[in-house]
């Protein structure tokens, strides 16, 4: 399995991350902000009420326009490669934290539905301090990541401060985070638009295979196992 090390370095010096991390939560705060100020927008006349809407929808945009980190085939690559043991360094943390996190929101908007944030700068801390032990690769080495992840704080209503999952969305969790794992250990496609695709089969995929999945997190043999089985099938 995969353990601590002090020794590894951190990310506090890339502002990059704290900052998209923050942007999320300006992102997702103007998307809540809108949904509970709805009734009493009705209450305003026109133009106050276009005027207000188009206020929090500009807000809400400049905040996306701006939280993702640049994701590419390369990036992506990279990060699949970190996720199976190979190039554990510095770059391979930050394109596995990177595109970890862009498989979550994308998921999030498309296949999910709930509105639990994640940190890129806590994946990426814990990607940082983690290391093979016995010479662990392949699935062995992506089912102690991913379980790494699944136990820290790394995502949740306010990641780092307090998970804020209730005990009914903490499948759609799971299996979120089951999805982007089975994504990472399949076979590479040709495009961005064709990742974007076998990132939601393997989300469909997971869910067919529902409670399969939920054993499969329960130790890490059975997770590389069906991370095994699971990935060759997209």
């Amino acid at each position: 399995m995969m353990v601590a090390s002090p020794k590894k370095f951190t990310l506090l010096h890339d502002m990059n991350m704290p900052i998209r991390d923050a942007l999320r939560g300006v992102v997702n705060l103007a998307d809540a902000t809108e949904d509970m100020l709805e009734p009493a927008s009705k209450l305003l006349p026109e133009p106050l009420r276009s005027r207000f809407h188009s206020a929090m929808q500009a807000f809400e945009q400049a905040g996306k326009r701006l939280l993702h980190a640049p994701i590419d085939m390369e990036r992506i690559s990279d990060a699949a490669q970190f996720a199976r043991g190979i190039a554990l360094d510095k770059t391979g943390v930050s394109a596995a934290a990177s595109v970890i996190v862009f498989a979550w929101e994308h998921l999030n908007q498309s296949r999910v539905d709930h509105r639990h944030l994640i940190s890129e700068n806590i994946v990426a801390d814990r990607l940082s301090r983690l290391q093979p032990d016995g010479g662990k690769t392949g699935f062995d080495l992506a089912a102690s990541l991913f379980l790494d992840l699944l136990q820290s704080s790394a995502i949740g209503g306010m990641p780092g401060v307090t998970l804020g999952i209730k005990r009914e969305e903490e499948t759609e969790v799971d299996l979120a985070l089951m999805a982007i794992a089975v994504w990472l250990a399949s076979k590479r496609a040709d495009t961005l638009e064709e990742e974007e695709k076998l990132l939601d089969l393997s989300m469909a995929l997971v869910r067919a295979l529902q409670s399969e999945a939920e054993t499969a997190f329960k130790s890490h043999a059975a997770l590389a196992h069906f991370l095994d089985e699971t990935s060759s099938h997209l």
